[in-house]
């Protein structure tokens, strides 16, 4: 029976899971690893291969792009289903299984209303790579480039990306006021039009409406043939809410977003304190041989 530890300042931990669990996928910034950090703690790479030989599948699931996540997860990558770009594209190393685009008409007026907001920089993703305009010597362009290892160009107009091949737009502020800049588009039309997901305290991501990390978890446990009782999902962020709708667990850790904390069905230790692999180990122990 699983038994989820927690911070004892929340006092809220499940008394027990007894069904079987066979599908975990968690958020990496501020759930798996501090936001931006470059690596990820080693012990994740014995203990999530040691989760997969009883039969329980792991999937980052991310904001980040995908080559971001595989540089992050190197060692067993190979082994991974990805969700990433905010629920906009899933895939595992060899595949691209499915991607939920903006819809074309919608990227020029996006990336204009970016520009029009003080302090924002613009992004845009593709499959396979990312494009900003802010220079190479942007606080965009070197945060992504050399914290996130992203694939990213810089370009004099990111509007000459083929808007057919845009996943997402993003709204770069790095002075932690994303949420505070940007209310003359969360506040618009727009909201009906577009999910305006907060990623963090820079970061606001305008993704397709039938797009998030809640539309492609629930698209892998379809495709892996997973009831929804039997997975858990992990994260720390408002992006993070549709997963939670999406899973038999939803699991969060004390560091997280109190709006976050207060829907999870748990919440465990701070991101600093590896609350994550503390649950992730405590499943192994307990989880049957074969599955």
């Amino acid at each position: 029976m699983f038994q989820f530890t927690h911070d004892r300042k929340e006092e809220r931990a499940l008394p027990g899971l007894t069904r079987m669990i066979r599908l975990i996928a968690s958020d990496i910034d501020g759930t798996l690893v501090p936001d931006g950090a470059p690596a990820l703690n080693p012990e994740y790479f014995e203990v999530i291969p040691a989760l997969q030989k009883k039969g329980i599948i792991f999937c980052p699931c991310s904001g980040r792009s995908y080559q971001s996540m595989h540089t992050l997860f190197e060692p067993i990558a190979d082994s991974l289903y990805f969700i990433s770009e905010n629920g906009t594209i899933l895939r595992t190393e060899e595949k691209v299984l499915y991607t939920w685009p903006v819809p074309a008409e919608y990227v020029r007026p996006l990336v204009e209303e970016g520009r029009k907001l003080p302090g924002i920089s613009v992004m845009i993703c593709t499959p396979d790579k990312t494009y900003c305009e802010c220079g190479e010597d942007g606080e965009l362009y070197r945060t992504m480039h050399d914290d996130y290892h992203y694939n990213i160009e810089n370009i004099p107009d990111v509007l000459d990306v083929p808007a057919d091949q845009v996943l997402k737009v993003s709204y770069f502020h790095a002075g932690d006021r994303i949420e505070e800049v940007c209310t003359p588009v969360t506040e618009s039309d727009w909201a009906k039009k577009v999910q305006l997901l907060c990623a963090g305290t820079k970061w606001l991501e305008c993704v397709a409406l039938n797009a998030g990390k809640g539309e492609a978890f629930a698209l892998l446990q379809e495709l892996l043939d997973i009831p929804q009782e039997e997975t858990v999902y992990f994260g720390d962020n408002m992006n993070d809410l549709s997963a939670f709708t999406e899973a038999g667990v939803s699991a969060t850790v004390s560091s997280a977003r109190s709006e976050v904390r207060d829907a999870a069905d748990m919440v465990g230790h701070s991101v600093r304190h590896e609350g994550v692999l503390r649950e992730l180990k405590r499943i192994l122990a307990v989880a049957p041989d074969h599955i």
